[in-house]
């Protein structure tokens, strides 16, 4: 016993092995460890696949096509999604009928039918190494959640500003061209910007003439005559009959104008036609239909337009507004033609402030008040846009943002007056919403204009405030107003407005 109690002691106080023997026992926990971290590092792996996969499942239920059918229908969209994306993934038990959960809700509002869709899952993630402690799978579970609102039917009523202060150059160049070619009778030094549309040009200081000085003179028959002599109340022409007959006398006809001036600019100084702000009207309207029917077909509705000009209220008439297309029609049957060219369709004014020989305006072209009033009592209260029969309505104005009208007794030539807010706000009262597209008025078009300074000027820094008041607010929070600079695209900002107006969908969870 004392020999065996001798060879323990010896075998106590030996260390020499210890450090083995520790290693030996950490080593099993520590493969342990390492093993089910890979684990869990699979698991997390499959999670995000099947997060992604929960992801598009709520989105496919609310895309455009789903919206169209029920909620039956948009449930079974998002079941085949999100199954199809998962089937055959190695290491994961999920049974569809227990394991997913698909939640949808739908309810009609002004943005036509709204919906809300809900995906929840629960796996199982096969482990490898915590198989041998017991625990052959990782739960998981995940969730995500889509809202969407159904684009609704929409009629649009496009408003577009035909008056003749539209009759402005659309880019830097074309105003330092029309300017330059007027300058020096016009307002000299200055020139005038407005390409103005006027039966007796000279009466307003206006005199179109080629590069050797000679006024313009157009004739009935459509020619341009240069006039280089005149006598006896004949004006002559080097053009007609070697300068021995009157040409005025042959062809009845006026001045050259700057309305002629802009189309006709590269035949007496070469360069470009002028393109003026009326003509990127035109081309923003017809652009706007082919974008519009490009979101008719993907989203499967209807958008409807009629469009409007509005200016002033001819000799024995009772409107400032003037129908550009016949009536409210499905955009799937306009084209490019449909919109009417405008420039082309500008009165010619009898000379400054008179439309006609018989009618005087103080040149007070353009009656917002009465271009509204009159708008607001034609469009009719809107629908929740859920059908053809029930849409909404929406009111697209393109403007230079200045009034021209009778306010309180006296002339108004400034920026929108409370009594136009007011028609601003009845219509969108009614639930119609109103964007605007405002295409800069800016102080350079009235330099050398003294009547112009003076009167409109100071107050053309309220424009923009004034229209973004008449504007409203979109459900995101966004103001439905765009500024147009010179040289700026009309085109796009007006599809941009358009595009304000549609629903689209989106992730919330």
């Amino acid at each position: 016993m004392s020999t065996l109690g001798r060879h323990l002691s010896r075998l106590w106080r030996e260390s020499g092995g210890n450090v083995f023997m520790m290693m030996g026992f950490a080593l099993v926990p520590m493969v342990f460890a390492v093993g089910f971290g890979m684990d869990y590092s699979r698991a997390m792996r499959v999670k995000t696949i099947l997060d992604a996969a929960a992801d598009s499942a709520a989105l496919a239920a609310v895309s455009s096509s789903a919206l169209t059918q029920n909620d039956a229908a948009a449930k079974a969209v998002a079941i085949a999604n999100f199954s199809a994306q998962i089937t055959g993934m190695p290491g994961v038990t999920f049974t569809a009928a227990t394991d997913l959960t698909v939640t949808v809700t739908s309810n009609s509002g002004t943005n036509g039918i709204g919906r809300v869709v809900t995906v929840a899952w629960r796996a199982k993630s096969t482990n490898i190494f915590s198989t041998i402690l017991g625990s052959a799978a990782l739960a998981l579970n995940g969730s995500a959640q889509a809202t969407a609102a159904k684009a609704p039917n929409v009629n649009y009523y496009l408003l577009l500003d035909t008056s003749p202060s539209m009759l402005l150059p659309a880019t830097s160049a074309g105003l330092s061209e029309i300017r330059s070619a007027t300058a020096s009778t016009a307002n000299p030094p200055y020139g005038c910007a407005f390409a103005c549309h006027s039966e007796n040009p000279h009466n307003d200081g206006i005199y179109v003439r080629n590069t050797q000085g000679q006024d313009i003179w157009l004739a009935s028959n459509g020619t341009a005559y240069p006039i280089s002599s005149s006598w006896n109340g004949g004006l002559y022409s080097p053009n007609y009959k070697n300068g021995t007959q009157a040409v005025n006398s042959a062809f009845s006809g006026q001045y050259a104008d700057g309305y002629w001036l802009t189309r006709n600019y590269t035949s007496l100084y070469g360069g470009s036609a002028i393109t003026l702000r009326i003509d990127e009207e035109r081309a923003a309207a017809q652009s706007l239909i082919t974008t519009a029917q490009g979101y008719a077909t993907s989203n499967q509705v209807t958008y409807q337009m009629e469009m409007v000009g509005f200016g002033y209220t001819p000799q024995g008439g009772s409107t400032p507004l003037t129908a550009l297309t016949s009536s409210m029609t499905s955009v799937a049957n306009l084209s490019a033609s449909s919109v009417p060219d405008m420039y082309a369709a500008q009165p010619n004014w009898y000379t400054n402030n008179c439309p006609t020989s018989s009618y005087c305006n103080n040149d007070m072209g353009t009656e917002v008040y009465n271009a509204l009033s009159k708008l607001s009592a034609a469009m009719p209260t809107p629908g929740d846009g859920s059908s053809t029969g029930t849409p909404q309505e929406v009111l697209l104005i393109i403007t230079d943002g200045m009034a021209d009208e009778t306010y309180n007794g006296g002339r108004w030539s400034r920026e929108f007056n409370p009594n136009d807010l007011a028609q601003c706000n009845a219509i969108k009262a009614k639930g119609i919403q109103i964007g605007i597209i405002y295409t800069t008025y800016s102080s350079d078009t009235i330099t050398g204009d003294s009547w112009s300074q003076s009167v409109v000027g100071p107050y053309l820094g309220n424009i923009a405030s004034r229209l973004q008041s008449c504007a409203s607010t979109n459900a995101s929070g966004s103001s439905m107003f765009f500024q147009v600079s010179t040289d700026g695209s009309i085109t796009s900002a007006l599809n941009a407005l358009f595009i304000m107006t549609l629903q689209t969908a989106r992730l919330i969870k």
